[in-house]
């Protein structure tokens, strides 16, 4: 049953519901490292759309403002429809569509109490495990995301459609690993910039892009640095009251924002509401969308 939430349609025709002030839980003890600990929100009432950005919304948008490339999903027949959620849009493209609707991306906290409610529920449909009468997932007969109204039955508490699979979904925060650890625990927002914790050795940095043997020092395992840009494959870093730069490689360095949601070719943990994934905000994939 729903809980009690009002409704309105925004300036690109989406439903959006609301979702009132109050506490909720947030993260998971039996769920990955990252999710953890699990801890009570409380966050200020807010406003959600009630399904994915539409490609026919999407297409709307850009014939108004061509603020971008449209993307590589428009080419693709089994993607293009317009009830389909739209995909393959970077970070700042989903943003740039946002600020055009007069909305913004949902910060994560925000993103799992639309999913989940207040009673702490694994999935948004409650505790029964997944299935393809309730989700899309990996395993599907239909090798696509489907319209953005489907499984009525599977909507969150707040009356919100496809928040378990279907896509991945750009929510605004910068992705820590570890920030459940100290975060607020009154309207979070995420890192103010990417942070990552060393899991390897150690890493030297250098005063130069590119290294060569100008090497400031170097951050060890369970050091964290913060990440303040990039160049191709070096990253500008702030480690302590030092800065230096820090070519990237394989498990140490990236600057991912969150994604929520879990997508259509993805595995059935991803679709709990509290599993948190983090892509790159340039990347673009047939798995990730944005409400």
């Amino acid at each position: 049953m729903n809980e009690e939430s009002g409704e309105r349609e925004s300036r690109d025709g989406a439903l959006m519901v609301r979702v009132p002030a109050g506490e909720f839980l947030m993260g998971s003890d039996l769920g990955d490292n990252d999710e953890q600990p699990q801890r009570t929100v409380t966050l200020s009432g807010f406003w959600i759309d009630k399904f994915q950005v539409t490609n026919e919304q999407c297409r709307r948008f850009l014939e108004e403002t061509q603020a971008f490339e449209a993307p590589p999903s428009f080419s693709k027949d089994d993607f293009a429809g317009p009830d389909q959620p739209v995909v393959s849009v970077a970070w700042d493209e989903a943003k740039a569509y946002c600020l055009w609707a007069g909305k913004r991306l949902p910060t994560e906290a925000e993103w799992e109490k639309a999913a989940r409610g207040s009673d702490g529920r694994k999935y948004p449909w409650g505790e029964a495990e997944p299935s393809h009468d309730l989700a899309q997932y990996t395993g599907s007969e239909e090798k696509q995301p489907l319209r953005v109204d489907a499984f009525p039955g599977s909507a969150s508490p707040h009356g919100c459609f496809q928040m378990a699979g279907n896509t991945y979904e750009w929510v605004n925060d910068w992705f820590d690993a570890f920030y459940y650890r100290g975060a607020p625990d009154e309207n979070p927002g995420g890192p103010l910039s990417p942070t990552f914790e060393v899991a390897v050795a150690r890493i030297s940095v250098f005063a130069v892009p590119g290294g060569g043997s100008l090497t400031l020092g170097e951050v060890k395992r369970g050091d964290r640095f913060e990440i303040l840009g990039r160049d191709k494959d070096i990253y500008r870093i702030r480690y302590g009251d030092a800065e230096g730069w820090l070519p990237r490689k394989g498990g140490y360095a990236w600057t991912a924002r969150v994604a929520r949601g879990c997508g259509w070719d993805y595995i059935e943990d991803g679709l709990r509401c509290s599993a948190r994934e983090g892509f790159e905000p340039w990347y673009k994939s047939l798995n990730l969308g944005f409400r």
